[in-house]
């Protein structure tokens, strides 16, 4: 998915996350966008198309559409300030005019070989290059991947429009996700702007000479107090030898050079050798490459741009692309020494819709007894067709058995290998605790003791209320 697509999925999803009392979005919303969105993808459906991204991208903006005619303010974060993509022309047309505009490296009737202005336009960029190079090194490149840059708004702009604490907590952590996912994206861009403005700096220093030369004598020397003409005709060699050699130009000797250096006539007038050596130098050293890597991070801003990296493998995608199954996911429930009466029956089917997405099933199969044979129970429990995910039902109030509970778990887990989840029902525990003064202290501990034995045996481990669906960790 593009990135305008990827900014209202990366939103939607922190909304959802940090709306638990559904505050901005209802739930009937939220099942009722999935809906759509799938009916619309069914209606659309081509080979060139992404069907999880599509759906994503339509199913965000449903529910954001939406969401924004109640909260306009909303717009702001979906549609980023235009001034920030202007800033990608601006800056280096400001860059081209300061170029342009600059009088130190050639002075209005002088223009010196041994400019420190221009010797340090020059050495910037080189330590530029080098420092690209060290970058190049995979360990630094990849730490240098992981910066991010974002604009902070002006602290009166929040007070004015200080939003709902629901949707000021999702829009926190949306700036969070999306600093950490765009941060590619945005580092491809920065040094777009950066490479593009050294190059038009350096082309408007060229112009610059050649526009004053037109009505203007240049006065060409030079002068130092430590150098004589043999070691400036030795720095000037090296400084022009890859212009020279690039475009052909005529190199110049050491009683050249010291019938330049500046004295009482002030300089050697006839300066248009000079101005294409200048011109060709700054075209080979600055112009040329800056715009090349320019290119080169335009090609990945665009390249990004079109493809942004959302991890559609975490579980909120991953539950909501379960819509997209052409037969219905399914949640294996296998009870351990719970009877589960028809009110947790109905909670499990709410469970499994959570868990992998609405149009998902709950399969009740039979519980094993306490004690029981493993091998017996394991194959009477998974003897009824295949499921996406099997949870291993326990309750809160029992106290986990290594021999009991653990060769429950060893025997699922053995079997089914990386689509095992143990559920724990704390609902019954909550309700032997009720009005007792320590009741939130012993709850604590009891589910650190299972998560502890989920950690052991290696399941996720995922506590549930049966009895309040509503209130689910």
């Amino acid at each position: 998915m593009d990135e305008r697509a990827a900014r209202d999925v990366v939103l939607a999803h922190a909304i959802e996350a940090t709306d638990h009392d559904r505050q901005l979005l209802r739930t009937d919303e939220l099942r009722q966008a999935s809906l759509s969105a799938r009916n619309m993808g069914a209606l659309q459906h081509s080979r060139d198309t992404d069907a999880a991204a599509a759906f994503l991208k339509t199913r965000a903006a449903l529910l954001l559409d939406g969401l924004e005619r109640r909260m306009p303010a909303l717009g702001v974060v979906r549609r980023p300030c235009r001034v920030a993509a202007l800033a990608g022309w601006i800056v280096p047309v400001v860059a081209l005019l300061a170029g342009a505009l600059t009088e130190r490296i050639a002075n209005p009737h002088r223009m010196d070989l041994l400019s420190l202005p221009l010797l340090g336009v020059l050495g910037w960029n080189v330590l530029m290059y080098a420092f690209l190079l060290v970058l190049a090194i995979p360990p630094l490149r990849r730490r240098w991947s992981t910066l991010s840059i974002h604009v902070r708004l002006p602290a009166s702009w929040t007070r004015r429009r200080r939003p709902q604490p629901a949707l000021a907590a999702a829009l926190a952590r949306f700036a969070a996700d999306w600093r950490r996912l765009a941060a590619p994206l945005d580092l491809a861009r920065a040094r777009r702007i950066l490479h593009l403005s050294a190059a038009l700096f350096g082309a408007g220093i060229a112009l610059s000479l050649y526009v004053r030369g037109l009505i203007v004598e240049y006065r060409v020397g030079w002068e130092s107090t430590f150098l004589d003409a043999n070691q400036v005709h030795a720095i000037l060699r090296v400084l022009f030898a890859p212009a020279a050699w690039l475009f052909q130009l005529p190199g110049f000797t050491p009683e050249e050079v010291a019938a330049l250096r500046f004295g009482a006539t002030g300089g050697v007038a006839g300066g248009a050798r000079w101005v294409h050596l200048y011109a060709a130098l700054l075209a080979v050293v600055v112009i040329a490459p800056r715009l090349l890597l320019a290119a080169a991070a335009r090609w990945q801003e665009v390249r990004l741009r079109r493809n942004f990296p959302v991890d559609l493998g975490q579980p909120y995608y991953r539950k909501l692309l379960g819509a997209l199954s052409p037969v219905p996911l399914r949640l294996r429930v296998i009870p351990y020494s719970f009877a589960v009466d028809e009110r947790r029956g109905e909670a499990l089917q709410a469970l499994a819709r959570s868990m992998l997405g609405e149009t998902a099933q709950a399969m009740l199969m039979p519980g094993w007894e306490y004690g029981a044979d493993a091998d017996e129970a394991a194959g009477r429990s998974l003897s009824e067709g295949e499921a996406t995910v099997t949870a291993a039902l326990v309750n809160l109030s029992a106290t986990p058995e290594r021999e009991n509970h653990g060769a429950f778990l060893d025997h699922l887990a053995h079997a089914l290998p990386g689509k095992l989840v143990l559920v724990v029902d704390q609902s019954a525990y909550a309700a032997r605790l009720d009005g007792q003064a320590d009741a939130a202290r012993r709850m604590e501990e009891r589910k650190r003791l299972w998560q502890d034995f989920g950690d052991l045996h290696q399941v996720p481990v995922t506590f549930v209320d049966l009895l309040r669906p509503s209130a689910d960790a």
